[in-house]
């Protein structure tokens, strides 16, 4: 492998070591590391050329499914000051109390955010919420369950982030609201009004993605927002879980909304999630 170019050697192991986009965006949904964990590490065990040349790549894109993994992650960072600057997408699932806020000061080039709101109330969320205004994320994804109560460190860790998004995240193009916009539960409420007070008040937001955007008294001041492109539907249009949606499309109030065009539905079928391709819903169609 010495006779074999380090600029090609590279490509393909940023292929092997990179977490996909697609894993990165349903991490909530792992318990644990994902999978390809194994996979990924490898290249790292093989030499001391692979493992320079792959150790940036491997931490691009990472995951701190565990106090014990961003422990880990933080000595590491501690360990190699320079590697923070190739670190670009962060996924916390968990506060991680005063690690965070070590991982995110080490992180200055962060351009992809992803945090769990389903913290445990014996976790803390002040790291977080004391560095997040140091960091300029452009993409912020939000997760949570609506089986999960909010504690005071959900409520902090929700009023650092609609702080943020109101006006220091100046870089802010797109968010990831985590609730079914037309699910009433009393626990959440305050949750999704607060999120999307800030949305409207994000100057520079482009693009949200939304499990359901079927509400047309919450989406209205979104649809009016002259810096908004679009709005992604994670759900195929009629295709809601749940009681709420009834009837046929063209009896849905979305149907009445004149800037319904900013909103994509994707298309049913058997796509991958990278591929499956998305149409927007015409005012008045049927």
């Amino acid at each position: 492998m010495k006779s074999f170019p380090n600029e090609l050697l590279d490509l393909v192991l940023k292929d092997v070591c990179e977490i996909d986009d697609e894993v990165f965006e349903s991490a909530y949904k792992f318990n644990s590391r994902p999978q390809t964990a194994a996979t990924r590490i490898a290249p790292l065990l093989v030499c001391r050329s692979w493992h320079s040349l792959a150790f940036s790549s491997f931490y691009r894109t990472t995951i701190l499914s565990s106090v014990a993994h961003a422990r880990h992650f933080a000595r590491i960072l501690s360990g190699h000051p320079n590697l923070g600057h190739h670190v670009r997408k962060l996924y916390f699932n968990g506060g991680f109390g005063a690690t965070a806020c070590k991982i995110l000061q080490a992180t200055p080039h962060l351009t992809h955010l992803h945090l769990n709101l389903a913290i445990c109330s014996s976790d803390s969320t002040r790291g977080l919420c004391i560095a997040l205004h140091r960091v300029q994320p452009r993409s912020l994804r939000l997760s949570d369950f609506n089986n999960t109560y909010n504690n005071i460190h959900t409520r902090s860790l929700l009023k650092a982030i609609c702080s943020c998004m109101k006006g220091k995240w100046t870089r802010l193009v797109e968010f990831r609201y985590p609730y079914d916009i037309d699910w009433d539960w009393k626990e959440k409420e305050a949750n999704k009004h607060l999120l999307l007070e800030a949305m409207v008040s994000a100057p520079f937001l482009k693009i949200i993605h939304m499990p359901s955007p079927y509400n047309l008294k919450a989406l209205r001041p979104l649809l009016a927002k002259p810096s908004l492109s679009a709005i992604f539907s994670e759900t195929p249009f009629g295709q809601m879980q749940g009681h709420h949606i009834r009837g046929t499309t063209d009896q849905l109030p979305i149907q009445q909304l004149a800037l319904c065009n900013k909103i994509y539905f994707p298309l049913p079928g058997p796509w991958a999630p990278s591929c499956r391709p998305y149409e927007a819903m015409e005012a008045g169609s049927k």
